[in-house]
């Protein structure tokens, strides 16, 4: 069961990374569409140095361009985006209104950061202790630091993205993975400016579905990260799979870890506990039921499908009222002549034949070779007996793979409390004998202390 639940939580976790999104790729179509320089414009046409900025709270709804100076870490705007002359950034904030996204924002050679935000709240006056030096920066060393790059303006790299470890977010006190695109941009007088363009993403908006993936027993510890190892704590089950592939070709991997306590609880939640719940009250019900067909299986002849000798007991003869035995005529010879294979198919079909033409109540045994035992069962007198017996005899049987009709004998007596098994067999095998003395394809039956012969033809003789 806790196997079984292991391998449940392995399939949910494939089923569940198979259907995540791949944000890294959404973004980056995103990015493509994002021009740089409306930032630029915006902000020229609705900011001067001189005049300090003011904030108008617009409703929750309003997007805020903000400013900062890397140098000395100030911010020195934060407007909020009022139509139309909004309408030049709307592609920043349709990305923006994506829930995973946290900020939006340039850097540029000038050492700017020019970015937009939903609430301007969450932007502090003063930017955290960060270095002034641009270079040092592994995404804009990525693409800036090499010399080809101050020779000719040629990127240092030609990765469409650059993707950053997951950091905690000064803003919005999140984590979050950023992403870095590349621009130049070619501003007047020929002088060309470059920069990144930066989109945060927020780890637990962007991958809420394979971090929270369950409504009852979620794993005790998630994680993405983007290395592949990681220890597993004592008494720990853990899972690692790689499921997204970053545009810089690196590998995303999920890490579940479940304590012993919450991998029990998770099994007893599972569908194996209640199927093993489910399968236990229905054997608590009705183990008498499930006993008896097991032990019918288990007792049930492999060619005739019929219930083998073993099954009758003392209780079950004095259930019925009568007994029969029947020999099929002339066995040997269908063996000799055609083989045991065309005498396993007449066997099997002379027992095909005996269950159509008994009645539900009425039970047939093999009770071995070519021999059949047949129970009656709510005769009330000698004549009903013999006219559900006849019928046997007035259906002839007959198979493709023998020329002429199986036919039979039988002995047949009425069930006295005083007989056991083997005493009622014996009785029945005697009028069995008497019957193979007298020509075959007959039944025999006591009359008084008579034997009588049962034989549906008008020229029958009574023994």
């Amino acid at each position: 069961m806790f196997y079984y639940t292991y391998l449940n939580v392995q399939h949910d976790m494939d089923l569940i990374t198979a259907k995540q999104k791949n944000v890294f790729e959404v973004f980056y179509q995103r990015a493509k569409i994002l021009e740089v320089e409306n930032i630029t414009r915006y902000l020229a046409s609705h900011y001067s140095p001189r005049t300090p900025t003011h904030v108008l709270h617009n409703g929750p709804d309003t997007d805020y361009l903000y400013g900062y100076d890397l140098r000395n870490q100030q911010r020195f705007a934060d407007i909020p985006l009022q139509s139309p002359a909004a309408n030049i950034l709307n592609t920043f904030r349709y990305a923006l209104s994506y829930p995973e996204v946290v900020n939006i924002y340039t850097i540029w050679n000038d050492y700017r950061l020019l970015g937009m935000v939903a609430d301007h709240n969450v932007l502090p006056t003063k930017l955290a202790q960060l270095k002034v030096d641009l270079i040092t920066q592994p995404a804009w060393y990525h693409y800036f630091g090499c010399i080809g790059f101050a020779a000719n303006r040629t990127f240092c790299s030609t990765d469409e993205a650059y993707v950053s470890d997951i950091e905690f977010d000064n803003f919005s006190m999140r984590n979050t993975i950023t992403m870095y695109f590349p621009f130049l941009h070619q501003a007047r007088y020929g002088v060309a400016k470059y920069g990144l363009l930066g989109i945060d993403i927020a780890v637990d908006e962007a991958f809420q579905d394979v971090l929270r993936p369950f409504d009852t027993v979620n794993p005790t510890r998630t994680s993405i990260s983007f290395n592949a190892a990681e220890p597993c704590y004592r008494w720990h089950l853990c899972l690692n799979k790689p499921f997204m592939r970053t545009k810089a070709g690196e590998d995303l991997y999920l890490k579940w870890s479940y304590s012993g306590l919450d991998f029990v609880k998770l099994t007893l939640h599972s569908p194996a506990f209640k199927v093993y719940l489910i399968v236990l009250l229905l054997g608590m019900v009705a183990w008498k039921q499930l006993y008896q067909r097991l032990r019918t299986l288990a007792h049930t002849d492999h060619l005739t499908r019929l219930p083998r000798r073993d099954i009758l007991t003392q209780r079950i003869l004095h259930e019925h009222d009568y007994l029969m035995l029947l020999d099929i005529d002339n066995f040997k010879s269908i063996n000799d002549r055609h083989g045991h294979t065309v005498g396993d198919a007449a066997l099997a079909a002379f027992a095909q034949h005996l269950r159509h033409n008994l009645r539900k109540v009425d039970s047939a045994i093999r009770w071995g070779g070519e021999e059949f035992l047949v129970l009656f069962r709510g005769m009330e007198d000698d004549e009903m007996m013999i006219h559900s017996a006849a019928r046997l005899l007035d259906r002839p049987l007959r198979i493709p793979e023998l020329p002429a009709p199986i036919t039979f004998s039988a002995g047949v007596i009425r069930i006295r409390d005083y007989l056991t098994v083997t005493e009622a067999v014996h009785l029945a095998d005697e009028l069995l004998y008497h019957v193979k003395q007298h020509g075959k394809h007959n039944i025999a039956c006591y009359e008084g202390k008579t034997i009588r012969l049962i034989r549906p033809l008008p020229d029958d003789a009574e023994a």
